[in-house]
């Protein structure tokens, strides 16, 4: 749980099923795995501004526009960001991370779809399809 989300009484957005492994529905499907790579692809596509709805692309951010305390958050950590990068030239410093958290969600994104393609190999090689 996020400070933000104890702040305003949120549920935890990490929080695991209990459940999630119990019985025999579980299987591993190539199809399912790339259905995930490919909503974690639209997600990024955004985040780069190649979506129908671009709002917080990096592109927008790395132009170096001012950002202050109350576009970036009013809770603790949002307040620290806002003190850190600071007002002058703050939207180029923040695109800077924020590339950073691009760069590794895509990375996310192609072990997802690589996870997806070795087990989709493995299953062919398995059953003599290769």
């Amino acid at each position: 749980m996020t400070q933000k989300d104890a702040m305003e009484g949120g549920p935890d957005p990490l929080a695991v099923d209990g459940h999630l492994f119990d019985g025999d529905a579980r299987e591993n499907s190539p199809q399912a795995i790339r259905a995930v790579a490919q909503e974690l692809r639209i997600g990024y596509e955004a985040m780069l501004g190649h979506s129908e709805r671009p709002n917080g692309n990096i592109d927008q951010l790395s132009k170096g526009g001012e950002l202050s305390a109350a576009q970036i958050g009013q809770w603790n950590d949002a307040l620290a960001l806002a003190a850190t990068v600071g007002s002058h030239n703050a939207g180029a410093k923040f695109a800077e991370v924020y590339q950073k958290f691009i760069d590794a969600y895509r990375d996310v994104v192609e072990a997802v779809e690589t996870s997806a393609e070795n087990l989709d190999r493995a299953r062919r090689g398995n059953e003599g399809n290769a």
